[in-house]
């Protein structure tokens, strides 16, 4: 019976004779069938899932409570049924969420608008962000995620996982089976290895795969990818030529080109021994606010490219400015501005002596040539361009802890598992909590009104955050 138990009610008269039992948990109702499963028991593996955890977790839950729980055959039967309701509700999702994609970007062009209120299901070009991610950190990963997610309206359009593993060929591996036998057995095997080659090209292979079904998928083109700064990736659709004789674009992340710039900096300030102390060295803090200050000249003056490749010289030519040769022109005006020279002067005052600033920025002569090439890289036109249009990959990586939260990096999961998580993920990050009503109704549990009632208070406390949190 699992976490269900039997209640039986006797009349203790001898006279009487009444006896009435009744279990303590209802077994689903699921058409005609006999000797169905416990509501509780499918709960309890159910939640197991919504936690990121197995078996051996319930089995202690059982113990520390005591009582007796399911066995180990039992649970495996309840995982494999809510794995594919969990992939089943993901499908589903995404074809809801390619609708309301289609529909945002109607409402942005009259051309798509009036092709589907023709009944059409027009063509739609739509830019993405792309991210890879691993079940295991490093590059030894048995399972990789590819994710698309249209930047439009922040919602996942598609994804893929790439495997490396079969269990049940590892098994037979183990039985040392025959040639013969074995070759007659993967015929009829259902292999769940669907990657051969090196776990960090997964991201590259699931990205192609990813394009080039796009269109037969959900009719869309996937023509602008925003995705890590030397993307192998990218390079990979390119080759692949998803839509003949129309190109994919190269969009960059704002937040990885602040990284590079951080990266850059570090770097030449170790290399060249340009740290430690003195007035005017590059030290770690002034590296902070270099970098700070480039990802702020991208960010307040997106889209135009001229006035962010002149607000990333400022924040060098700031740091090496003095009393007898200040460079403060390029600065922002205003008493708002972040330069202490440029809000003086907007507020009709004398400005402080630059010697009272150099330990938060400022750069010898010295220093500051020798970080020119640098800045020459990182303002260059072809990647300010790449970064206009204001977008980053926070959403791939907010999905992706979402993802390995159930299915934690730390343990060894199957490959059924990684899909029904990453299912799950997808159906939570596109449209909320509510998502697990379609997976319990899938499989024919009661939802009852407690359950609503807490989905929707996990639902107002994401939104709540997401309205108080700024994303770039």
């Amino acid at each position: 019976m699992g976490f269900a138990s039997k209640l039986k009610l006797c009349c203790r008269s001898s006279s009487c004779g009444y006896t009435k039992s009744k279990f303590s948990s209802p077994r689903i109702q699921k058409s005609n069938c006999s000797n169905v499963a416990f509501e509780i028991n499918t709960k309890m593996v159910l939640y197991s899932h919504e936690i990121g955890k197995g078996f051996t977790s319930l089995q202690t839950f059982s113990s520390v409570l005591g009582i007796s729980g399911i066995s180990q055959r039992a649970f495996k039967d309840h995982d494999n049924k809510i794995t594919d309701c969990e992939v089943e509700s993901g499908e589903d999702m995404l074809y809801r969420t390619a609708n309301a994609i289609r529909q945002a970007y109607a409402e942005t062009d009259d051309d798509i608008r009036e092709a589907i209120e023709r009944g059409e299901n027009p063509l739609i070009d739509i830019s993405v962000s792309y991210d890879g991610t691993w079940q295991k950190r490093g590059f030894t990963s048995l399972y990789g995620v590819g994710v698309c997610i249209d930047l439009l309206t922040g919602l996942v359009v598609d994804f893929d996982i790439r495997s490396k593993y079969c269990h049940a060929c590892h098994i037979q591996k183990a039985e040392s089976m025959n040639a013969t036998d074995l070759a007659v057995w993967k015929e009829q095997h259902d292999c769940c290895t669907n990657h051969h080659k090196s776990s960090k090209s997964m991201e590259q292979d699931s990205a192609v795969i990813l394009w080039n079904r796009s269109v037969a998928k959900y009719n869309f083109r996937y023509v602008e990818m925003l995705s890590d700064g030397d993307s192998s990736a990218f390079k990979a659709v390119l080759e692949s030529k998803p839509y003949a004789d129309k190109a994919v674009t190269k969009l960059d992340c704002i937040n990885h080109a602040h990284k590079r710039m951080g990266t850059a900096l570090r770097k030449l300030a170790k290399e060249s021994h340009l740290g430690g102390r003195g007035v005017g060295r590059l030290t770690e803090k002034k590296c902070d606010s270099l970098q700070n200050f480039y990802r702020g000249a991208i960010i307040d003056n997106i889209p135009d490219v001229s006035k962010m490749r002149n607000a990333v010289w400022a924040g060098l030519y700031h740091s090496m400015s003095t009393d007898t040769e200040h460079h403060h022109r390029q600065c922002p005006l205003g008493e708002n501005s972040w330069c202490w020279y440029q809000q003086a002067i907007s507020l009709g005052q004398d400005p402080d002596s630059h010697s009272n600033h150099k330990a938060s920025t400022f750069l010898s002569l010295e220093v500051a040539h020798k970080l020119i090439p640098i800045y020459q890289r990182m303002s260059d036109e072809s990647l300010l361009q790449r970064m206009a249009h204001g977008g980053t990959q926070n959403n791939n990586e907010s999905l992706n802890a979402m993802i390995w939260t159930r299915c934690p990096k730390t343990s060894f999961m199957g490959l059924g598992r990684v899909k029904g998580s990453v299912a799950r993920a997808v159906s939570i990050f596109n449209a909320g909590a509510n998502e697990l009503i379609n997976v319990m109704n899938k499989m024919h549990i009661d939802v009852s009104y407690v359950t609503l009632n807490n989905l929707k208070k996990v639902n107002d406390k994401r939104i709540i955050q997401s309205d108080t949190t700024r994303h770039y």
